[in-house]
């Protein structure tokens, strides 16, 4: 039995369900509703004590962080495989992954400071009237990990400097995935795998938001990013799971904040 307590619009859950199509494994979903606060529900936090999603268990076995998660249904499910073959693309693949999670210099929490940055932050500023409110609804709605970066970035979207340092952290990631799909297929070697799941998610992110024009000038990128968008798991790990009302938020507000953000990447 797999069962996986992820959200709807969470970029990491979205990669578990991707690698779940993928792997071509049933599963029952926990939908968890992030802004009523479900991840801080005792019986939640029992699973994962960090209060984020997606949470992996496999008969009765707890798997947390979403890059764990879709190396264990790998080496849970090896059948069929979507780890490179070779030693030197799976040490590519590892190398990215990293990339994503590298703590405050990793690219999950930049994507984390554009989408609050561009968007997200509206939302928390229409449920209050104070300064002294806004900091409590951070306070309430988020978990501690996240409470470190968000009062800045929500009190100052795109002028914050979070954001500034974000959004040309991105653009220097895209750059580097246009030389490496110069020289490869995907992005990690000539095989789809980890590597492009995990970043499907956080691409969609950057549509979502109106963004696509910082890979309009990308051809390798542009023309990796179609081709994710035509395999089944897309369709499945993705788009089913959108909420319009969220994609709503997400478009209107990157196309809001385009106009400051292009400033800032010169483009």
């Amino acid at each position: 039995m797999l069962e996986l307590y992820h959200n709807h619009m969470s970029v990491c859950a979205a990669k578990v369900r991707i690698a779940l199509t993928e792997k071509r494994l049933e599963w029952k979903g926990h939908l968890l509703n992030l802004i009523g606060g479900d991840q801080f529900k005792p019986d939640y936090i029992k699973l994962n004590p960090k209060s984020v999603v997606p949470t992996l268990v496999h008969d009765d076995k707890v798997i947390v962080e979403s890059n764990v998660i879709i190396e264990y249904l790998d080496d849970a499910f090896p059948d069929p495989p979507i780890r490179p073959f070779g030693a030197y693309d799976r040490a590519c693949m590892r190398l990215l992954l990293k990339r994503l999670d590298d703590g405050s210099d990793g690219i999950h929490h930049d994507m984390s400071v554009v989408s609050f940055g561009s968007a997200y932050r509206e939302q928390l500023i229409k449920r209050v009237k104070k300064k002294q409110e806004l900091d409590a609804e951070i306070d309430k709605s988020m978990n501690a990990t996240s409470k470190s970066w968000l009062q800045q970035t929500i009190h100052e979207g795109v002028e914050a400097e979070s954001f500034k340092s974000a959004i040309k952290n991105i653009d220097k990631l895209l750059d580097d995935f246009e030389a490496i799909l110069n020289q490869s297929t995907w992005l990690a070697g000539p095989d789809y795998s980890l590597a492009d799941i995990a970043y499907t998610s956080y691409m969609t992110r950057l549509e979502m938001l109106s963004y696509q024009r910082m890979w309009s000038e990308r051809p390798r990128v542009t023309d990796w990013f179609n081709r994710l968008k035509q395999r089944p798991s897309y369709e499945l790990g993705i788009l089913r799971w959108v909420d319009p009302a969220y994609q709503k938020v997400l478009n209107d507000g990157g196309k809001r904040a385009w106009p400051q953000l292009s400033k800032i990447l010169r483009v």
